[in-house]
């Protein structure tokens, strides 16, 4: 149930983030339209600034002059934010479970069975072992 309600968050915000752009986008050719002989940044500024204030407002504007822009803006923001939120894989994969997918980075313990497998390990008696290490360790002649 908590993830669901992150992901419901995580809906939410991103719809009303998306819309925001929507309308922004929706509205600025008929307003470049408009302004096309003041080219200073001034008048789109207010444009913005006024489409963040107020994007209820602006929105209900564009759905009473029909803009087509607005409309499928709108349809896109919902179907881009659901499959966002619903259909895209988290960050779970491959990598989170070492156990089965090793890979060179993954950090692990290895299991008994990766140790000593047959035939590629061999025990060597302990007075043995000591015997190699001291052999190696001896100066021979020619070194010094």
């Amino acid at each position: 149930m908590k993830m669901f309600g992150l992901r419901l968050l995580l809906t939410v915000f991103l719809l009303i983030l998306l819309e925001l752009i929507a309308i922004n986008i929706a509205g600025i050719l008929p307003f470049i339209a408009a302004h096309k002989d003041n080219l200073s940044g001034a008048p789109y500024f207010k444009f913005f600034s006024d489409n963040l204030q107020h994007p209820i407002e602006n929105s209900s504007h564009m759905i009473e002059e029909k803009n087509p822009l607005f409309f499928l803006g709108s349809g896109g923001v919902i179907l881009v934010s659901f499959y966002a939120t619903f259909f895209l894989k988290g960050a779970k994969g491959k990598y989170q479970l070492a156990d089965r997918y090793g890979v060179h980075g993954s950090s692990r313990f290895a299991h008994k069975h990766e140790i000593f497998k047959q035939g590629e390990t061999v025990g060597v008696p302990i007075n043995q072992l000591m015997k190699d290490l001291e052999a190696s360790m001896k100066v021979s002649k020619g070194e010094k």
